[in-house]
């Protein structure tokens, strides 16, 4: 509901890889707004359900949120620090 897009660059060789062959994926984020990130494959499944055309088990998952920032008025503006400290 924002009318904005987040994109994401993933730190997994295995992803960026994936990347490369396909192009750009549209994919949630590991949680649904709300909600607590999935940390594992089960997790996942258990909130999108058959929402997603296919999962990649990436294992356990025990890691900082993403950082987001926007831009406003071509300035960059911080709203959440998470994995990339800023």
């Amino acid at each position: 509901g924002t009318g904005s897009l987040a994109f994401r660059m993933p730190d997994s060789p295995e992803l960026l890889a994936l990347l490369k062959k396909t192009g750009p994926l549209v994919a949630p984020s590991a949680n649904m707004s709300g909600e607590l990130p999935a940390t594992h494959i089960a997790m996942a499944r258990e909130s999108f359900k058959d929402s997603v055309d296919f999962y990649v088990d990436g294992g356990n998952m025990e890691s900082l949120p993403s950082t987001l920032i926007t831009f406003q008025a071509n300035s960059p503006v911080v709203l959440r620090e998470g994995a990339v400290k800023i």
